[in-house]
């Protein structure tokens, strides 16, 4: 069998992703490497783009693909992948790598290398043999370099409220085929772990591309409003893990408390807060006796756990006439609820002279007594 090398690149096709090497004297003979160098991470996957074009008598009967020493000529112990041969492939590589198009009619060589390792880091070359027509050709090099794992897994979370069923989704980087990565959900800040129902599902978007992804399923609850959730992917040929947190909102609300002294004397100040836990933050206004909306202080008071809404219902010097029935009303989101609360303002107090009087005329009928014992 004849093997043909390229001593010259020319633009054939009109191809504006790479250019196609042809054989010099045979220009009917061309490949094309979309990428000579490719960097990729470990634990996921690398693809290399290649096709080939040749005259209708060559006939494709076998594809093979080397992992070659640099400077060193290819030989049979550097076969990854061979089409009819799975028996000559490396056992390191075995079942690691996949063509992208089976059917070599189509002129297609691209493969997919999972579950990569930085010891996959090199130079990698194809051979296309034919044998009807004793000929055989074989392409450039491209580089793979393995990095160490960086990308992080995408988390989704929908809009979670109270009480209502939710899913949420982490999905792998990278569209591999290889081994199932393993999953990890955790929780910190939310109290007892939440219900850890979780699905492994792989999505096939090609025979060879696979996007793996894992739900977890929950009722939200407030107490899960601004925990933090995990999603760690492991992947275990490589040894290498990656991880990405999201914070949790929920949405929530508590019913209306109130708090303060209600009954006060006249002529002091009085001070009663209304106040509910709530996400987002919920509006509280109080209206008086008549119904009419009182001016009165609002804060909003937030931390990393609890959103807490109050206003606060604060008259100096109040008087008799300021009793009656208050109302506050709270609106969160599309919602409301009230609390009615009484307020008395009692009199205030007043120093009685009956007591005085009646001690007074008691001593005085004492002294009369004891003056006329002694006159008699």
């Amino acid at each position: 069998m004849v093997t043909l090398f390229w001593a010259r690149t020319d633009a054939v096709g009109g191809s504006t992703q790479s250019e196609w090497k042809c054989h010099e004297k045979l220009t009917e003979y061309c490949l094309q490497l979309r990428e000579r160098e490719i960097t990729a991470e470990a634990g996921l996957c690398a693809v290399i783009h290649c096709s080939f074009k040749t005259p209708q008598s060559f006939i494709p009967s076998s594809l093979v693909w080397f992992k070659c020493e640099p400077g060193q000529k290819c030989s049979a112990s550097d076969i990854i992948f061979h089409s009819k041969n799975p028996n000559k492939i490396q056992p390191h590589f075995s079942g690691r790598v996949l063509l992208l198009e089976p059917d070599l009619t189509q002129r297609k060589c691209s493969i997919i290398i999972n579950d990569l390792q930085l010891s996959d880091s090199g130079t990698y070359q194809f051979r296309v043999n034919s044998n009807n027509s004793g000929l055989s050709f074989s392409s450039s090099r491209a580089t793979v370099s393995v990095k160490a794992l960086q990308q992080k897994p995408t988390v989704q979370t929908p809009a979670l409220t109270e009480g209502q069923h939710s899913a949420l989704t982490c999905t792998a980087p990278g569209l591999c085929s290889g081994s199932e990565p393993t999953f990890t959900w955790t929780w910190r800040g939310a109290g007892d772990a939440p219900p850890n129902v979780t699905t492994a599902t792989t999505d096939r978007l090609t025979p060879v591309n696979h996007r793996h992804s894992s739900t977890l399923e929950l009722t939200a609850s407030a107490e899960l409003h601004g925990a933090e959730l995990s999603c760690t992917v492991s992947y275990k040929p490589s040894s290498s893990s990656t991880q990405d947190s999201v914070r949790i909102n929920v949405t929530y609300v508590k019913d209306l408390e109130v708090s303060g002294d209600t009954v006060v004397k006249e002529g002091d100040s009085l001070n009663v807060t209304c106040s509910v836990d709530s996400f987002p933050p919920s509006r509280l206004m109080w209206f008086g006796p008549n119904k009419t909306r009182l001016n009165v202080s609002e804060t909003t008071e937030s931390s990393s756990q609890t959103d807490l809404g109050s206003a606060s219902l604060l008259i100096h010097n109040v008087t008799q006439a300021q009793s009656g029935q208050y109302m506050c009303e709270g609106l969160h989101l599309n919602s409301s609820q009230t609390r009615d609360v009484h307020i008395s303002v009692c009199p205030p107090a007043t120093v009685s002279l009956l007591p005085a009087l009646i001690v007074s005329l008691i001593l005085n009928v004492v002294f009369i007594v004891v003056i006329v014992f002694l006159v008699l």
